[in-house]
């Protein structure tokens, strides 16, 4: 029995002990009755997460229904008859996030480039000028990877719509899966760039807005929470972290030979089968780069990047103008992520408001004696830490619902500014790297069979390290000289 059919049969009655087991400890010295409530409801959540044991949306109609009729306000303060006051607007505050609706209109962007076709033409065009040699094949299957991540808020969807770009380049090259090198570092390095571009842009990947939310909520909406500061801290490192990618898998799977006749027939072909670009390509096109123009300058015509999502995902709706119809939309909008990140905002900003991960972290800081510990050294550790520990994750949406509020628990905890120590740690929720269960868009590429999950497992740790060792390098130049530390 794998872990995931486990989780499904097993999470579920897991939770619900831990949840309990939680709740029947005695109520610690200094900790506040509604503070034991929410971290028992934080626990039992945890293990929903992990295993899976239920739906995600599913688990978010849970805590909210917890929050409303258990919990009920921020202070757990009765009645005058002795009643609980039970406050909707407090089980509900994350619906209200706009980084949850960046998620949202985010995907109708998304959707537009990808039904118009945009997002397949992009890549084939930019592999028709690079792809003449097999390292120059890669290298074109990572840059369009990375060109079409910001208007693809998904791995998943992102690895989905590279992948039959990636298995006809790997045909036309001649590269049988299981067998050949090219194959292996074409598909390895295809695995890797959807995680790597995940974390190049705010809109790369489902956990950045949902990070950038919670840090918004603890410290404050300002520039440094924007789409263009994110990319400004982030564009630059994964720019270098795709090159030593791509050194990397040719480096541990060199291609059998230097140059392939024909390699472009594919590209051609499919070029060919598409025709001349479409009045929708067009007009997806612009909004593309409104899109993009907009988020990029958005810290000096302070603009919300939420609210131009908005605005450019009216104009694809618009009769006329518009490229997609609603009721051809509403079918593929992640609405089961909408919910659980939903329920995740509220549930760490209730936290984070009552002060029960300061008590926590604080009480867990004194056990181990690390109270003392400053930040940088601590920064560099939790940023290594957050790479490696995706291995043990199936879903990086999981990873960001549990750490992202404890690490933010930690800034506060230990008085650190919570912006300079959190958003370094948010740039690391996308990387996983390790394993095919990690996140569905490695299920996808793995399932390609180009690969084994011991040649993932060994490509993906010393890639690892070297994410790390550039992680490193920036925090003490790029990042000191943009101001985040």
């Amino acid at each position: 029995m794998t872990f995931e059919q486990w989780g499904k049969k097993y999470g579920f009655l897991l939770s619900i002990a831990v949840f309990f087991l939680i709740w029947a400890l005695p109520t610690p010295a200094g900790m506040q009755l509604v503070q034991h409530k929410l971290l028992a409801i934080f626990g039992g959540a945890i293990v929903m997460w992990i295993t899976i044991g239920v739906n995600f949306a599913v688990s978010t109609f849970i805590t909210t229904v917890l929050l409303y009729f258990w919990v009920g306000n921020p202070t757990g303060a009765l009645a005058k008859d002795g009643t609980l006051i039970r406050n909707a607007a407090f089980a509900l505050s994350g619906f209200g996030s706009a980084s949850l609706w960046l998620l949202i209109t985010g995907f109708v962007i998304s959707i537009a480039m990808t039904r118009t076709g945009v997002a397949k033409r992009v890549a084939l065009l930019i592999m028709k000028g690079l792809g003449r040699t097999p390292a120059g094949a890669i290298g074109a299957s990572m840059l369009a990877n990375f060109v079409i991540a910001p208007l693809t808020p998904s791995n998943t969807a992102r690895t989905a719509a590279m992948l039959p770009i990636v298995e006809g380049i790997a045909e036309a090259y001649k590269a049988k899966p299981g067998e050949s090198n090219f194959g292996k570092a074409l598909a390895l390095s295809a695995t890797f760039t959807s995680n790597i571009t995940g974390s190049a842009f705010l809109t790369g990947t489902i956990p950045n807005p949902v990070s950038i939310g919670l840090i918004a909520a603890a410290a404050g909406a300002s520039a440094f929470t924007t789409w263009s500061y994110w990319a400004l801290a982030a564009v630059p490192t994964n720019l270098l972290i795709l090159a030593a990618t791509l050194w990397l898998c040719v480096k541990l799977y060199p291609p059998e030979v230097k140059q392939l006749p024909g390699g472009l027939d594919y590209v051609d072909q499919q070029l060919a089968e598409m025709g001349p670009a479409s009045m929708a390509e067009k007009k997806a096109i612009a909004y593309f780069l409104l899109a993009l123009a907009m988020w990029s300058t958005d810290a000096i015509h302070q603009l919300n990047s939420t609210m131009i999502a908005f605005g450019v995902s009216l104009l694809i709706f618009l009769p006329k103008i518009g490229v997609l119809e609603w009721r051809e939309t509403e079918k593929s909008l992640p609405w089961e992520l909408f919910m659980y990140f939903g329920g995740v905002l509220t549930l760490s900003e209730v936290l984070m408001k009552t002060k029960s991960f300061e008590w926590l972290i604080k009480s867990g800081m004194s056990m181990m004696g690390l109270e003392s510990m400053s930040m940088m050294p601590l920064l560099i550790i939790l940023i290594g830490f957050s790479i490696f520990s995706h291995a043990i994750w199936s879903t990086t949406t999981a990873m960001t619902g549990v750490m992202m509020p404890i690490y933010i628990g930690l800034a506060q905890a230990l008085g650190f500014p919570v912006i300079s120590f959190c958003m370094p740690l948010a740039l690391m929720m996308a990387y996983a790297l390790f394993l095919p269960f990690n996140t569905m868009g490695n299920i996808i590429m793995f399932g390609a069979g180009y690969y084994t999950v011991t040649e993932q497992v060994k490509a993906s740790v010393l890639l690892g390290l070297i994410i790390w060792g550039l992680w490193i390098i920036t925090a003490f130049t790029w990042w000191r000289w943009i101001g985040l530390l």
